[in-house]
């Protein structure tokens, strides 16, 4: 798989989309593109800031592997793979729902104990 596919399989595992790094990057949309398709060559700087955006390390693009990050979650090395590409709005979205739910626990709690008493 060339870097561009592996940059793009990341930021997608991640939830972002292509302006939002292109945003970032300081460049178009379309230029942006071009790398994940693999149209154009990508220096190392450009790597890095990459994904310093996606908010993984750089090994973590350049070793991607689809089959192991989408089969193979049990092994200590996939878990590892697992905490870095977990999209940061997936991760939003739990935390504001089990708050949600514990807000809820605790109200429906106080309201049984108000009816015991």
């Amino acid at each position: 798989m060339e870097i561009g596919t592996r940059i793009r399989k990341v930021r997608e595992l991640k939830g972002l989309s292509q302006e939002n790094i292109s945003e970032e990057l300081g460049m178009s949309i379309t230029g942006y593109g071009k790398i994940e398709r693999n149209e154009v060559s990508i220096n190392f700087d450009r790597l890095t800031k990459i994904s310093e955006i996606l908010g993984v390390e750089l090994e973590n693009i350049i070793g991607f592997d689809e089959n192991v990050a989408f089969n193979n979650f049990n092994s200590k090395i996939d878990q590892q793979i697992g905490r870095y590409i977990m999209p940061i709005e997936m991760k939003k979205l739990y935390e504001e729902n089990i708050k949600l739910l514990k807000d809820k626990i605790e109200y429906l709690e106080k309201e049984l104990n108000r009816k015991m008493d």
